[in-house]
């Protein structure tokens, strides 16, 4: 079974399941947590498979990841739920709509992208498999930490730096390079965004060097359910660089849906 972080499940009729960006882990949402509890919901932060002790598993793909998410939420009694995917939680997200659509209430996808990877984007993951293996996880704190947080965060956020830092710190290179190969081998998810008709809000970061907000605007454009935000002074990791906006976003959002089926 799957780690995780969880509170208030009591209120499981208004779940939230908060699925982490690579290479972190379920911490990543320590902004998020406590505020969702706080306004009524129930809250669930998964790890991916070898994160934190949640069990390893050679070769895991997507849809592996989709079918122990959807055991996990089975164990806890949470019947449906919203998807709140940054990065690789995106893809987690589409792995998830695509094999339980019934048990996806909305989806908030930040920062991610519909496309698979490019054959280039392949070869630069498989290199990296090779770095961390060889040379440990602060392989991954080097390749990473100039990517996943934007301009204003290195200049004037050390502290969120450091925290991001420390989770990456944690992780271990076997995890790091099962999660890279799952990255490399996932399956495209632009053929899926016509079949999305839950409530979506799309979140970019107007300094995201990973994925830009034209990146957002294709699954905004094919999701016809879907808002879009862009949230400035915030790169890849959104919701640690600007906890107070992304949570408001991510409030009104659920705000809005509870009322309308109420």
């Amino acid at each position: 079974m799957l780690t995780y972080t969880a509170k208030n499940l009591n209120a499981r009729d208004k779940a939230v399941i908060l699925l982490h960006a690579f290479p972190l882990s379920a911490e990543m949402w320590s902004h998020q947590i406590d505020n969702l509890a706080d306004n009524g919901y129930a809250v669930l932060a998964p790890n991916a498979f070898g994160i934190n002790d949640s069990p390893s598993k050679s070769d895991w793909t997507f849809s592996d990841y989709a079918d122990a998410l959807n055991e996990l939420m089975r164990s806890l009694g949470i019947s449906r739920a919203t998807l709140v995917g940054i990065s690789m939680g995106g893809y987690k997200a589409f792995a998830f709509w695509k094999k339980y659509p019934d048990k996806v209430k909305s989806l908030v996808l930040c920062a991610t992208r519909a496309e698979a990877d490019t054959p280039e984007a392949k070869k630069t993951r498989y290199e990296f498999i090779d770095a961390v293996l060889k040379h440990g996880t602060e392989e991954a704190v080097e390749r990473m930490i100039p990517k996943l947080l934007g301009t204003t965060s290195h200049q004037s956020r050390p502290e969120v730096v450091k925290r991001v830092e420390s989770i990456i710190r944690r992780q271990s290179p076997e995890a790091i390079a099962e999660t890279l190969k799952a990255l490399a081998s996932r399956e495209e998810a632009t053929s899926l965004l016509p079949s999305i008709t839950v409530p979506t809000l799309v979140i970019a970061g107007a300094e995201d060097a990973l994925m830009n907000e034209s990146v957002l605007k294709v699954i905004h454009d094919g999701i016809k359910t879907s808002l879009m935000k862009v949230i400035q002074g915030a790169g890849h990791l959104l919701n640690l660089e600007q906890p107070d906006i992304f949570n408001f976003y991510l409030l009104e959002h659920l705000h809005q849906l509870y009322a309308a089926s109420s």
